[in-house]
């Protein structure tokens, strides 16, 4: 069976960084062998198409200017997923996409428009509560989901524990367009106990050849390594080579922590402020000094970081990252082949025996069993009211699992189940999504109402299917002698 295609769109260069590029391509990497991966850029360079045709089965060239919009979508059928990296990408481009009959994952940065995408990552550790997103978006947030390169993830040591501070790693990204990385060796020249420093830039940066005058006149006093364009496992060699690093806020940050690397950090760009907040004093392994642009790098940074070495390095970012992105991208292929309808008459002798499952007992706020009269009478009346959407859920000739809202005063209520033959699978997730972005379009004047749902406390599983779609908890509630957690989401 032919592989479903992802389609990555991301640009890099001299005026906005390399990052989108690279961390795009890096999931890509982590997906290849299970999906046909196809990557559009706007007139890639000859290292961006050899860094594609590396990992990807085919590439789309797209035109510099603002034709690259329109051109993109001609290349859509609509049976791709499709993975949208950056800041122009608006709310209603992504509409068109999904209106296309695509699915849509958009990595995100500055979490500065509403999304409609189906999955929305950002690998910084941040707070849910920034993002707007419709109620059936997914969200992937933290290190958990962090869109490094394979050997990131392959090459990491047990512990990275330096008894001294005497070598630098210094990366400011691939493009650099401020030039910190040149204002930051004249800063670290002035530190006495400073013996070495390795210096990294990528492609994009526009200055090289006046760094390279400036490392050849510092030399005579400190050993200094200039590098330029390596790649993840010559970064990954030069990273082990010292004792800690000054990077960014950005997707360097993440892969110097992936090697455990004590990190003095900060921001240049407006992007990169949200997670310099978040990491400000909270790990001992990562000092956050505020704006690059102004700071100054100084002695006293270096021995506050070295002060605070001795404990276990955190933050962690694991290995099982590859595992995490694949199934969540199983489950959005699964989509694909998930039909979803209302329920009819017909399903009543489902819904009973799916309503009377010992698991569905167990977790409801009425744990008894339901006679079949009561539940034809509760059954009829539910499929005829106009304020309750039943939806049932059928992969091929089967159903999987049924979600419903019932409408209570500014609010709708969510159940939901899986048959037990399908449990254990992920579609718990799919089939609610699908249920929520169906309640969208069946209610497009309900704007504004709040969705809730009532999950039994230890029934961990689905708490977490509901965090996953950003729906907040708003506490513990008693019904009928047992404990529920509260959850709930706005309509926007």
């Amino acid at each position: 069976m032919a592989k479903r295609t992802i389609i990555f769109r991301a640009d890099g260069g001299p005026s906005i960084g390399m990052g989108h590029f690279t961390r795009t391509l890096a999931l890509a990497e982590m997906l290849n062998e299970h999906f046909h991966c196809v990557f559009a850029a706007r007139q890639p360079t000859e290292y961006q198409v050899a860094e594609i045709e590396k990992i990807c089965h085919g590439r789309i060239d797209l035109p510099e200017d603002d034709s690259h919009f329109e051109q993109f979508l001609t290349h859509l059928i609509g049976n791709e997923i499709v993975v949208l990296d950056n800041y122009y990408f608006t709310t209603d481009y992504q509409k068109v996409i999904k209106a296309k009959g695509c699915k849509l994952v958009c990595i995100d940065d500055m979490h500065d428009k509403h999304y409609v995408a189906d999955v929305v990552i950002n690998h910084a550790p941040l707070r849910r509560d920034l993002f707007s997103n419709s109620i059936y978006t997914r969200l992937l947030i933290g290190f958990d989901f962090a869109l490094l390169r394979g050997d990131f993830f392959q090459n990491q040591f047990n512990s990275h524990t330096p008894h001294t501070m005497n070598t630098a790693f210094l990366c400011m990204g691939g493009a650099d367009f401020n030039n910190l990385t040149s204002r930051v060796l004249d800063d670290l020249m002035a530190i006495n106990t400073l013996e070495a420093v390795i210096i990294v830039v990528g492609n994009a940066y526009q200055y090289f050849e006046n760094l390279k005058s400036k490392v050849n006149d510092y030399s005579k006093r400190k050993k200094i390594h200039l590098f330029q364009n390596l790649n993840a496992k010559e970064l990954i060699n030069q990273m082990n080579r010292s004792d800690f690093a000054i990077v960014p806020c950005s997707t360097i940050l993440l892969e110097t922590v992936s090697q455990k690397l004590p990190i003095l950090t900060g921001y240049y760009v407006e992007n990169q402020k949200e997670i310099a907040k978040y990491l400000k004093e909270k790990y001992k392994n990562i000092q956050v000094i505020g704006n690059l642009n102004e700071t100054k790098i100084q002695q006293k940074h270096i021995n506050s970081l070295k002060s605070n070495n001795k404990q276990s390095y955190l933050p962690i970012i694991d290995s099982k990252v590859k595992d995490r992105f694949i199934s969540v991208f199983k489950s959005i292929e699964s989509e694909f082949m998930i039909h979803c309808r209302k329920a009819e008459i017909k399903d009543i002798d489902t819904y009973f025996l799916w309503a009377n499952d010992n698991s569905v007992r167990e977790n409801a706020m009425n744990p008894e069993m339901i006679e079949y009269d009561n539940h034809v009478k509760w059954y009829k009346s539910k499929i005829n009211n106009k304020e309750s959407f039943l939806y049932i859920f059928e992969r091929g000739n089967s159903a999987i699992g049924q979600v419903r809202f019932d409408k209570s005063d500014s609010y709708y209520i969510i159940d939901y189940s899986v048959d037990e033959n399908f449990r254990g699978k992920g579609y718990g997730t799919i089939i609610l999504k699908l249920g929520l972005e169906q309640l969208l379009k069946d209610c497009k004047d309900n704007k504004n109402l709040k969705i809730k749902a009532q999950v039994k406390r230890n029934n961990k599983a689905s708490c977490r299917v509901f965090e996953n779609f950003n729906f907040v908890n708003t506490g513990m509630i008693e019904i009928k002698n047992n404990s529920f957690v509260e959850y709930e989401k706005v309509v926007l």
